[in-house]
This record gives structure tokens, sequence and C-alpha cells, in this order.
């Protein structure tokens, strides 16, 4: 497998470095590669004119053939193929599939590209801007067109006013209208003015306005003042505005349709049955829902005024209870001012029962098999709740390498209770946001055997809250978990070779965990992006105090076994930056610290954390990096091995340059770097702890990766291999110098391969 990863690589790297496209062209013929923009005007700044070029650029059509790492693959691909393929058969398949024909210079029209950026200068006050270009050809038959521009000066708006006429309408956008985006000394752009007219539309239904749109509003705009200085005057298209657009609406009755048929020739959307709770009707025939049950979710009440805002949370809130399949409303108006609302609600099967079966893969010789069935009921006590069963279980086996790791075989069962609200004792909470929040109930049992090594029992139980501030920000806060791990040892170091003393734990972990993300990716976006991820853990704090724990007298306990006193945090930052549609810069960087104190000498290892694998540091073994400068490998014939190393501290950073080829395809190059440290000095693990040298124990690695994207999963694939080993001697840490890839042996030692499921990040 890993040889045909090297060849497949190689073959990628060939078509990279191949030839000129263009000498595959006809005679007379030339390859359109862009544009130049030249900026005539000597009064633009430095960023003014590279901000200019670069739009001006991007205007520019057709765009020329697409670049993968600087590379026009598409096209060297397509003329791989060969031009006189035939129009069937494989080689005509792969080379319309993969192929992309070259874009000539003939087709460029410079009248049109010539507008285009003369429209473009006049949306954003350049309104006395003047194009020209000319189409160059170099000696290698590669065309560029040369745009010179001169945008003269920038008009600027000198004042804004809102013409207010009589009506409510123009006295609630004065109202508010210091909040205009038009600011006077700002630049004459065309966007900007739609965007006023969309937030004065918004303002507007925040105010009972519901038949307005933005469409009623006009900006007038006078350039005839001088001074490179434009006057605007906001104002509404009284004609145009029919009479009930004026009207403020509040809202009047509100229906709700708990079990609404999409099927069948006749909808029922009678009123019989109907149950009034709080100031809602709820018609629900079948009684599978226990009416109060929305007046947790509706923001909508009789009486308020009409509110875009509170109708998209309402919504929002009767789709994210996750019970209902189909969510839609309608208004009808009551008199000259009223609105009644109807909701009707479609919901998903009560039941489901769901079976998933999957493979696992480790960079170190070992794979499997994983598979579950849950069963889950949506609406578990006629008030929306969730409730799950689950069965999950699995093997994980090693299939080569030259040290035997044992069999992995494991079992779990657990349930969960979500209830779409806040349940606390004694206190009633009521939130106002899109997204409702949940109490969670959990009970779990696992089992895991590592054949003739371990037997583990663990016991868990916790109650929490999950909830949204907004659509990027979220919260998860468990004030109860409770964890019992029970760990048996069935003594077989003798046969296997391998040292297992830093996997045993038995005893309690007793504590809160917080949990904050937030996260502002936006799906299309081109900006760049980022996503955090906060873990706050304790265990033991509170009662470690009480009883004056200390590990290094006898451990106090609880229930007859000693508990895990410790502080973990965990952040998680990452960020992705596009360089264009097709390329984007993706980096990350975790740090992790555990302080065991008190009834603790090291973090419990459920707990700790690992450095290694395919989601990690994916040039060395999975688990096996650190801590610190500890050498797994310096051990003397037949000597035992540890299963995994872990630690209590962890730094970790890494980037990929992340290319899209093709469709389903995409490519990237990785580099990583990080390590593992534990608390305190440990003698099993010399050179583990951490001290102010931290940074020069750092691993690093380097390789490239091909990932699949089939939208239901994404197959990644990469190749690393590591170019600093913190476990040799200073100054011989780095390796990249001992790279050689002819030597069958360095290629055994040091590269890794990886397969894997979803991003590593």
């Amino acid at each position: 497998m890993r040889n045909h990863i090297i060849i497949l690589i190689l073959l990628v790297l060939l078509l990279l470095t191949s030839c000129s496209n263009s000498r595959h062209l006809v005679e007379g013929q030339s390859l359109f590669v862009g544009s130049k923009v030249i900026i005539k005007d000597n009064d633009k700044s430095k960023k003014e004119r590279k901000l200019l070029t670069n739009d001006i650029a991007g205007l520019v059509r057709p765009k020329p053939n697409t670049k993968v790492l600087g590379v026009r693959l598409k096209l060297t691909l397509y003329n791989f193929f060969g031009k006189h393929t035939k129009k069937k058969g494989l080689k005509a398949k792969l080379r319309k599939k993969l192929g992309e024909e070259p874009v000539l210079a003939n087709v460029v029209s410079i009248e049109t590209n010539k507008n285009l950026v003369e429209n473009y200068l006049e949306n954003r006050g350049y309104f006395h801007a003047k194009a020209s270009g000319k189409m160059v050809t170099n000696k290698k038959r590669k065309s560029t067109i040369e745009l010179e521009v001169t945008t003269g000066r920038q008009y600027k708006i000198n004042t804004v006013m809102f013409r207010r006429d009589s009506s409510e309408i123009a006295a609630s956008i004065d109202t508010d209208f210091h909040n205009t985006l038009l600011k006077p000394g700002g630049p004459y752009n065309l966007d900007v003015i739609k965007a006023e007219r969309s937030r004065i539309d918004r303002y507007l239904k925040e105010r009972g306005f519901y038949f307005f749109k933005a469409d009623y509003i006009l900006v007038v705009v006078d350039s005839s003042i001088g001074d490179d200085k434009v006057n605007m005057y906001v104002r509404l298209k009284r004609r145009e505005i029919p009479p009930e657009v004026y009207a403020s609406y509040d809202i009047n009755n509100i229906y709700i349709y708990a079990n609404y048929r999409l099927t069948g020739d006749k909808q029922d959307t009678s009123k019989a049955d109907i149950v009034q709770v709080d100031n809602y009707y709820v018609i629900d025939k079948n009684k599978k829902f226990k009416p109060s049950v929305f007046s947790q979710a509706m923001i909508f009440e009789k009486g308020d005024e009409y509110s875009l805002e509170d109708q998209n949370k309402s919504l929002s809130r009767l789709i994210n209870m996750g019970t209902f399949k189909f969510v839609k409303n309608r208004f009808d108006v009551i008199g000259d001012s009223l609105l009644d609302v109807y909701y009707y609600l479609t919901p998903f099967p009560k039941k489901s029962i769901r079976f998933e079966l999957g493979g696992l893969t480790q960079n170190d010789n070992r794979a499997g098999t994983k598979g579950s069935i849950s069963w889950k009921n949506r609406n578990a006590f006629k008030g929306a709740e969730q409730l799950t069963f689950k069965l999950n279980g699995g093997f994980e086996a090693q299939y080569g390498g030259a040290v035997k790791r044992p069999n992995i075989y494991n079992f779990g069962a657990e349930t969960n209770l979500s209830i779409p609200r806040f349940v606390v004792p004694l206190i009633s909470i009521q939130t106002l946001s899109r997204y409702l929040p949940r109490t969670i109930f959990k009970l779990k049992y696992t089992y895991e055997s590592e054949t003739q090594l371990l037997r583990i029992n663990s016991y868990n139980a916790s109650y929490g809250y999950d909830w949204k501030e907004g659509p990027r920000k979220s919260h998860q806060l468990f004030p109860f978990n409770f964890t019992y791990v029970r760990t048996d040892t069935l003594g077989g170091t003798d046969k296997l070779n391998l040292l297992y003393g830093n996997l045993v734990f038995n005893g309690i972990i007793l504590g809160p965990t917080y949990h904050f993300t937030y996260n502002s990716q936006i799906t299309g976006s081109q900006k760049k992006s980022y996503f955090f991820d906060g873990l706050i853990d304790l265990s033991g704090n509170i009662m470690g105090l009480a009883q004056g724990a200390d590990y290094e007298k006898k451990p106090a306990t609880l229930f007859g076994s000693s508990y895990a006193q410790y502080i973990k945090l965990q952040p998680d930052l990452r960020g992705y930056y596009p360089l264009n549609n097709a390329t984007t810069v993706a980096a990350r960087v975790i740090a992790g610290v555990g302080i065991p104190y008190g009834n603790s000498r090291q973090l419990p290892n459920v707990k700790q954390f690992w450095a290694g694998g395919n989601s990690d540091l994916r040039g060395f073994p999975s688990r096996l990096v650190g801590p610190g400068t500890f050498n797994i490998y310096d051990t003397k014939d037949n000597a035992a091995q540890y299963i995994e190393t872990l630690g209590d501290i962890k730094l970790e950073g890494s980037v990929e340059l992340r290319q899209h080829l093709y469709k389903f395809l995409n490519a990237a190059l990785f580099l990583d770097a990080g390590n593992i440290w534990l608390y305190r000095e440990n003698s099993a693990f010399p050179g583990g702890a951490f001290s102010k040298d931290f940074y020069k124990q750092l691993a690093a690695d380097a390789g490239i990766g091909l990932r699949f994207d089939f939208n239901i999963l994404i197959l990644r694939l990469d190749l690393g291999m590591p170019v600093r080993k913190p476990w040799l001697p200073e100054g011989e840490r780095w390796v990249i110098n001992k790279v050689s890839f002819a030597d069958p042996a360095w290629k055994k030692q040091n590269l890794i391969f990886n397969i894997a499921i979803g991003y590593p990040f």
C-alpha cells in the first residue's frame, strides 16, 4: 500500500512539473493567462492601489485556466490525454472529467472588460473613471490583457438626509436614522446604499410593519454640488406603496397544529379539539403532545407587536426541538391592524432505529471495525423529550509491525434523555434566543478487553445543560459527572513484552465540566474564519480539600474507592484562510494542561493527553510520541515496550495548505509539531517532565495528502515523515538531512501512512 501511495505522489509531481501547455496550441493561437492592472493615478496610496488592482483583476472575463499550487493542472491533464482523443472511450471520458479546455486569447473581449471595469468603478464612486486595454503575447504564446485605468477622484458623501412625511413609517425611520450606514465623509458605494435599504427594511419589520419591503425605499444622489461630493436623500416611494404597508400590526391569536399532515387530499386545519394554554391555542386531536411544551418554544404572544426577529426565533426553536420534520407558518390579517398566526408542525416518526457500521485504522499497523444500534423516541413523555438507548461494540487488531500488540475488544451501552428546556431544581429559567436549551441525563457502561493484559469496566452518570448563545457560540455545562473505573490486570507482560502500568486506573472521577465552542465558519464564504473549543474539567476539588487528601499519604476515598483530584484546561484554536476559490490555508494550535494534586500524582489515564496519530502528529506512530524526550525505541532486544505513552500537558500546532483538484478530489501539504509532558517526574519515563526547555523537545513532521470528499463522508489519505525527533541528543534532533526515499530501511522506519475519515481539523 505504501509503495502505491509513493508512486501516486510521484505521478502527481510529474504532472505538476510537465512542459508548457502552450506548445499544444496550433499556429496563431495563444493561451490567455490573466491580466495586468495598471493604475495611472499618482495620488493613490499603496494600500488603495493594491485594493483596486485586486478587485479589477477579479472582474476580468473569461477567467484563465484553473491553477493548482501555481500550475494549470486541469489543462495539463487535458493535454496529457491528447487532443486527437476519440469522442468515446476511457481517455475521452477522463479528458472531459478531469481536464479543462484551454482559454484562448482570441475569446477575450477588451471592450467587454473595459466596460466591466468602468461600471465597477462608477458603483464605487469613481464617476469619471476611464479604462483601456490591450492584449500582450510573449514568446511562449501566453497572452495577458493589460488594463490601464484612470480612476479620477472618488466621490465622498457630503450630507445624508431623510425626507420625512406624515406617515407612521416615516416617523419610525426618522427615529432610528442616526444608525444609517451612509456616513458623511464616507465614499459613495452602491453596495452600501443597498445595505442601507435592507437595514431600514429589517428595522421596520421589528416595529410591526409586516408588509414593508426594501424596494419601497429610494436613495436620491445629487452629484451637482461640486468638490467631488454628493448629497444623499433617503425617502419613501409613496406612489408605489399600497395602503396596508403603512399599518403597524399586532399579534392576535396564535394557533399551533401539533400533528399537521402533509399528505392526503384534505389538509386538517379545523379548530376542533382546540386547547388553550397560556396565550396559545393548540390543535392536537390525537393528544400526542402536552400543550405546555409549546409555551417553552414560542416567542410570539398575543398583543405583541409583529417582529420578524420574533417570527424567525419561534420557527427556529420549533425546528430545534428535533421532534418536527417540517415547520411552517402563515399570517392572516384581522381587521386593520391585527394578525392571526398559524403554525403547522409535521412530526417525525415517534420511534426510530438506527444501525451504524464502520471501520477504523491507526497508523501503526492496527485496524478494526465498530458498530452500533440505537433506538430513539422523539416524544418520550409527550413533552418533545428525546430518549435514546444505544448498544455499541468493536474490535481492533494488529496486522503487521515488529512489536506485537494485543487485540482490543470493546462493548458499551448507554441511555440519554434530552429535554428541550432548562430543568433546574426550584428555579424556572426561560430563554429568548433562537435555540432551545436542553437538559441532558446520561447513563453509560463501557467494557474493554486488551487480550492477556487488561479488562476495564467503566460506569458513568452525568447531568447537565446544552445551550446556544447564538449561531456561533454554544455552551455545555455538566455540574454533575460521576465515573467509576475498575481495571483488572491479567499479567500478560511476560508473553507480550508490553508495559501498561501507565494505563491502569482504579477509582472515581467526580466533578463538573464546562465546554465552550465558538465557530465563525460560514458555508460558501470566502472570508477567513475561526473555530475555538475550550474545556474546563475538574475532579475531586471540594471533596479533596474537605478531606485534606494527599497522594503521598494514604489516598482519601469515596464509597471505599480513591478518587482523582485535578484541574484540567484544554483550549483548541483553528483558523481557515482562503487564498482563492480553490486554495485554503488551515492552521490549528491545541494546548492542554492538567494539574493533579491532593489525591492524585497524575491525571487518570482516560483524562491524559497523547501525541502521534492520523489526526495528530501524522509522521509518528499512534500515541507513542513523548512524553518529553522519553525514547520508546531505546530498548534492548526482547525488552518490554509501552502500548501507548501519555502525559498531563500537551502543546501541538499544525498547518495545512489545502487545494481543490477536481470535484470530490482535494490535496494537501502539511506540517505538524508538538509533544506531551508529565506534570511531575516519573522514573518510568526519564526526560518526560515539563521544564523550561519544553520548546527544545518538540517533535515535527511533514507530509502530503489526498482527500476524497463524497459529501456523506471524507476519506483522507496522508503520508507523513518525521523531520524532528525529540528523543535524539540535542544537536541531532533535526533529521531532514537523513531523508532517503531510496533506502528501504529508512522508508520502513520513517514513512507513516494514515487512512482516516474526515479532516484532521
